[in-house]
């Protein structure tokens, strides 16, 4: 595992409330890692020496994510996310966290919705209202706080760098009657286990995120 000193290690805080301080920072993390192609290669690379950070990488009903560094001082977590599966990205959710990403690669919809049975708790579809929708591509980043609700419908190429602060709620919600079907979850780690909405990847499902980065020429 490589312990070597890098500018992530200088990033601030973002155990912060104010929103667009938040975005702030993590807009300047997110272009600088887009840009540090030697640092976000090596990055990718520690993830295999890491048990840790294996560990809480994940295969998911949404996508793949790897956890390339994690700052639980300073609040933050950098992913880089890929593969992600189109036919399951249609589902409204929250997080329990302030997030922003960037676009590397591909794109997506995104749909920010509006809440009518107020801020907190469960919510259906029936009780989201399309806010705004746009059109994220390459270079692209936008900041989401913990209330808002939101969905990307990712194009099948699409991959995202993302940087997450602390958990600010105990649960996130999705609307459940939209959630995708058991048989679309992602295959059990082994045979004759149960299939899970998020599980870490195997040792060999990270070799090949790895040289799916690599063919797409986005590390060495």
């Amino acid at each position: 595992m490589s312990t070597a000193t890098t500018w992530l290690d200088q990033v601030p805080s973002l155990d912060i409330l104010d929103l667009r301080e938040v975005q702030h920072i993590s807009r300047s993390v997110l272009d600088r890692l887009a840009e540090d192609r030697e640092l976000l290669t090596r990055l990718v690379e520690d993830v295999r020496e890491d048990p840790e950070r294996l560990s809480v990488s994940r295969v998911t009903l949404l996508l793949n994510r790897l956890s390339l560094y994690q700052a639980a001082d300073r609040g933050f977590e950098v992913r880089l996310n890929m593969n992600p599966r189109p036919d399951n990205q249609h589902v409204p959710h929250n997080h329990c966290y302030a997030f922003a990403t960037r676009i590397l690669q591909g794109g997506y919809v995104h749909v920010v919705r509006r809440r009518t049975n107020g801020w907190a708790g469960p919510f259906t579809g029936a009780d989201l209202e399309p806010a705004i929708v746009t059109f994220e591509r390459p270079g692209s980043a936008y900041t989401i706080g913990d209330a808002m609700v939101h969905q990307a419908v990712m194009e099948p190429d699409t991959v995202t760098l993302f940087i997450r602060g602390p958990r600010r709620k105990k649960l996130s919600h999705a609307a459940e009657e939209l959630m995708p079907p058991r048989d679309t979850w992602p295959a059990p780690a082994l045979p004759g286990d149960e299939p899970q909405e998020s599980r870490p990847p195997t040792l060999e499902e990270y070799h090949a995120m790895r040289a799916y980065l690599i063919q797409c020429c986005l590390i060495n």
